[in-house]
């Protein structure tokens, strides 16, 4: 079963969100949110700016991030230059 915890601050920290499943509009369920770190625990996860997995997205894996086990600890990590506002998210 795929599964990406988000946060909302660098290091793990804050608010946590889960998902499991992919969403083309957090923004109507109310769980759009700024991802800071993050922890993809299965599946390959493509994370989008925009609704309707619009714009130019960012891409999660299990076996990514710097230690090639699925943890992203800032936006660094995956090659970001700031924090990410997610409102579409899709698994494959």
């Amino acid at each position: 079963m795929p599964k990406l915890i988000a946060f909302n601050a660098s290091g793990y920290v804050n608010t946590a969100k889960e998902f499991r499943s992919n969403d083309p509009d957090l923004a109507l369920n109310g769980d759009d949110f700024v991802l800071a770190s993050a922890i993809v625990l299965s599946s390959y996860w493509t994370l989008f700016p925009e609704p309707g997995y619009q714009g130019t997205p960012i891409s999660l894996s299990s076996d990514g991030g710097p230690d090639t086990d699925g943890s992203y600890k800032d936006y660094a990590d995956w090659n970001g230059t700031q924090n990410f506002h997610v409102k579409s998210i899709q698994f494959n």
